[in-house]
């Protein structure tokens, strides 16, 4: 196994994180009025997950390249 390889296993492992604090936030959401710090830690994994997809897709592209 390449480093290469190695850096897309940890990048899965923190995607896979990261979707299960999204699991537990949503778990935690309240039917009415959720408080502001939850649409903030919402949010801010959302953002966080879409920046590792990005780094995937980018380190697969240069795997490729390779």
């Amino acid at each position: 196994m390449c480093k290469g390889d190695d850096y897309l296993d940890h990048l899965d492992q923190k995607i896979a994180e990261v979707k299960s604090k999204i699991d537990d936030v949503k778990k935690r959401w309240p039917f009415h009025s959720p408080k502001v710090a939850l649409f903030e830690e919402l949010e801010n994994l959302e953002l966080e997950l879409e920046a590792l997809k990005k780094q995937k897709e980018s380190q697969n592209f240069s795997n490729q390249e390779g």
